[in-house]
Order: C-alpha cells, then sequence, then structure tokens
C-alpha cells in the first residue's frame, strides 16, 4: 500500500512539473506572439505615415498644375504659329501713323491677326482680344489657325466666368469640327475640357463630369485628359 501512495505521489509531482513546463512554453509563445504583433504595428504605422507623405506630394503637385494651366495653355497657343518652320515668316506689321501722337500696329495677314489677338488675351485685355478674334473669324475663315480662334474667343469669356457664352463659343468649335468645316481642329479637346469646367462652375457638375469622362474616352494621351483626370479625382 505504501509503494502505491509513493507511485500515486510521484505521478502526481511529475504531472504538476510538466503543466508547469507547458504553462512556461505557451508564456514564452505568447511574448513571441507579442512581440511579432509590436513589429506588425511598427511596419503599419511605418507604412501609413509613408502613404501620407506620398498623397500630400500628389496634392502638392496637382495644385501646381492647377496653378501653371494658364502657362501650358499659353505656349501651346505659342506653338501653333511654329509648326510650319520651313515656310518664312510674314514681314513684320506696319507702323501706321494717325492723328497726334498715336501709332498703331496694324496686322498684314492672319498669323499677325492671331497672336495679336492672343498677345491682347494674355496681357489681360479681354475685350480687345475677343474683338481681334472676331476679327479673325470674318477676314480668314479659310486659315489654319481659324478653330484655334474659335477657342479663344470662348476663352475670352471663360476668363470672365460669362460660362454660359463660353460653352456657346466651345460647342460651336465642336459642331464645325463634327461637320467637317474647319481645317485643323486641334482645340477640340481644350474645347471638351472648357466645357466641362464650364458646367462645373455653373453648378451643374454632372453634366460637367460627362464632358470631362468623354474627352478621357475619347483623347486619352492628350494633355486636356491629363487635367480632366485631375479634375475629377479632386470633385470625388
Amino acid at each position: 500500500m505504501k509503494k502505491f501512495y509513493l507511485f500515486a505521489l510521484s505521478a502526481l509531482v511529475l504531472s504538476s512539473c510538466a503543466s508547469e513546463d507547458k504553462i512556461v512554453s505557451l508564456q514564452r509563445e505568447i511574448l513571441s506572439i507579442r512581440q511579432d504583433l509590436n513589429e506588425l504595428k511598427d511596419q503599419t504605422r511605418s507604412n501609413t505615415e509613408a502613404i501620407t507623405n506620398l498623397t500630400s506630394r500628389v496634392d502638392r503637385l496637382s495644385q501646381t498644375v492647377s496653378q501653371n494651366t494658364t502657362d501650358i495653355e499659353k505656349l501651346k497657343a505659342s506653338r501653333t504659329t511654329e509648326e510650319k518652320p520651313q515656310v518664312k515668316q510674314p514681314p513684320p506689321p506696319q507702323e501706321v501713323k494717325r492723328e497726334g501722337k498715336e501709332e498703331v500696329t496694324v496686322p498684314q495677314n492672319d498669323k499677325q491677326l492671331y497672336q495679336y489677338a492672343l498677345d491682347l488675351y494674355f496681357k489681360g485685355n479681354i475685350e480687345e482680344s475677343r474683338k481681334a478674334f472676331v476679327e479673325f473669324l470674318k477676314k480668314y475663315p479659310d486659315s489654319d489657325l481659324y478653330g484655334n480662334a474659335i477657342f479663344w474667343a470662348g476663352q475670352t469669356f471663360y476668363a470672365e466666368k460669362k460660362y454660359k457664352d463660353a460653352i456657346d463659343i466651345f460647342n460651336l468649335l465642336i459642331q464645325k469640327c463634327d461637320e467637317g468645316k474647319i481645317k485643323r481642329c486641334v482645340k477640340y479637346p481644350d474645347a471638351m475640357l472648357k466645357i466641362g469646367y464650364s458646367y462645373i462652375e455653373m453648378g451643374d457638375v454632372e453634366k460637367g463630369k460627362k464632358y470631362l469622362q468623354d474627352l478621357i474616352q475619347k483623347y486619352p494621351d492628350t494633355e486636356p485628359a491629363s487635367l480632366a483626370k485631375k479634375k475629377l479625382e479632386a470633385l470625388r
């Protein structure tokens, strides 16, 4: 009987030791898991900070692009007058003296009148610029710059925040291009972009977004399409 009790006591002690070993092992495993969790938290925090920094950079770049849109358009417009480098440049405008001390520069051809109207626009003489573009459209309906002149006539209204008038002019450009009545329709994507912008400014956001989406689908690799994508992202 005494041997039986000794055996039972030994088994109990061994069982207790085994349980303690298991507990220690589990505690170590828990500690290891906690360390892994802390490392994952650190990595997650680091990734979150990286994403935040990237988002801020994208926002700053988008703002810079938006602020420089006018400068980009000016450069694009200037390039249109340089697309035929082999053609001799037209003679400089003549200086015509009138009564008094006033001297007036008179453009002698379509390119000079177009550039004259464009210069007025970028100097801030919006109304005078519009008059010059209207004169261009009357005098040079067969010019390669005819479509561009329609666009900039619409842009003069857009600059004055007369968005309904601007939309009418931009739509006129699109209509004439679709009907094949304009030789060169390089401003077609720009007109779609500004129509979209105009509707958004007028409060018809959904219609404006539709024009921007159509622009991206029709002219995906153009600069206006890139600007349209940024505008749509800003509206989300």
